[in-house]
């Protein structure tokens, strides 16, 4: 069941063996037993990789909630054993970890020792499909309107921010618009991150193309490649902040309604929440 949804979420049967441990022969082998016995076949193979069926889409719902129970029971056993009375999955952006979860998860903590946080930093896009899937029980985000599925309570909220070195042209200005450094170069977060996404949109709608140079995975890289000349960084003001002095970069307000922006708290049901969840989620919105 683990190998079929892996093997779905991979688009390859060979790829997901090889995630998990196993011969791609074997792998294949196991696949063609659960079709037997279901009946029924469950992935379309194709030249360059497999996609489940219309079987396999309704296992593949089926084959997930299994998997989160015996997850789930795995964790409770393993509860009982430790004396930890609770165990609640996060999956967050890094933005909004930054600017507030990580302080709020540190409080909690202190006041609710009996319960284990299993937090796992996500773009967005990651976040939600975690919550979807049933990977996370708790999602926080930037802006998602793609979590339209889900159950969403405000969570805050941040501003971006421009990162330059300090001998940067721009360096002079305290403030600026966007049409004034479009025209740069950037280095930006990887592809379905919230910053990237805002970037990019923000480009199209006044018919440009940002130029960029480098593409990383963390806000400190970022500055370290801007503080190289690479170009400059568009990122969270509580990210610059800690950043600006180690690099010597130089912090620019952007003026522009769009810098300013809204986290996000999802779940897929209240009413399904677990008591732990239930009383992490209260804590974060402070009901």
């Amino acid at each position: 069941m683990q190998l079929f949804t892996v093997a779905c979420e991979l688009n390859s049967i060979s790829r997901a063996a090889d995630r998990l441990g196993m011969a791609s022969s074997a792998a294949s082998r196991r696949i063609q037993l659960l079709e037997h016995d279901a009946g029924t076949p469950l992935l379309d193979r194709k030249p360059h990789g497999v996609q489940a069926t219309a079987a396999g889409q309704t296992f593949l719902r089926f084959a997930r909630d299994i998997l989160h129970l015996v997850d789930r029971a795995d964790h409770l056993m393993t509860e009982h054993e430790s004396g930890v009375r609770g165990y609640v999955r996060v999956a967050s952006s890094s933005s909004v970890l930054l600017a507030r979860l990580a302080a709020d998860l540190s409080r909690f903590a202190e006041q609710h020792p009996d319960i284990e946080i299993d937090l796992e930093e996500r773009g967005t896009e990651g976040t939600l499909e975690m919550v979807r899937n049933k990977e996370a029980d708790l999602g926080l985000v930037v802006n998602a309107f793609e979590a339209h599925s889900l159950v969403t309570f405000p969570f805050g909220g941040d501003r971006l921010v421009l990162a330059v070195p300090q001998v940067h042209r721009l360096a002079a200005y305290q403030r600026l618009k966007f049409e004034a450094f479009i025209d740069e170069d950037f280095v930006t977060m990887g592809h379905n991150t919230a910053v990237r996404k805002v970037l990019l949109e923000q480009a199209r709608l006044v018919g440009r193309t940002p130029r960029i140079r480098v593409q990383v995975n963390s806000f400190e890289v970022m500055a370290l490649m801007a503080s190289r000349g690479l170009g400059i960084g568009v990122m969270p003001e509580a990210a610059a902040t800690p950043l600006l002095a180690a690099y010597g970069l130089k912090m620019i307000e952007i003026d522009e309604p769009w810098a300013r922006r809204n986290f996000l708290l999802c779940v897929r049901s209240v009413p399904e929440l677990e008591p732990p969840t239930q009383r992490l989620m209260n804590f974060l919105l402070k009901l």
